[in-house]
């Protein structure tokens, strides 16, 4: 399914994308010598979140995400 850009930080490098069905994800560059992209779809706390804080809110889940992408492997969809 495609997933159209909302906002994208290149510096933090991390994209919000929205399906066609509404569903945001959060689509993070992790990594260091082997650079991936994490991708998770956003629950319904983190869309309250983002919507509640802006930008500041995924600023920082971003960087969650890189630090300790293991705790967000089973919500993953794979390397995109």
């Amino acid at each position: 399914m495609k997933r159209q850009q909302i906002l994208v930080d290149q510096e933090r490098m991390y994209a919000l994308t929205r399906d066609e069905d509404g569903q945001l994800y959060l689509e993070v560059v992790s990594g260091g010598f082997a650079m991936g992209n994490i991708v998770i779809p956003l629950s319904a706390a983190e869309v309250a979140l983002y919507e509640s804080q802006g930008k500041s809110y995924l600023d920082g889940l971003s960087l969650e995400v890189c630090k300790r992408p293991a705790s967000y492997a089973s919500r993953r969809l794979g390397s995109q």
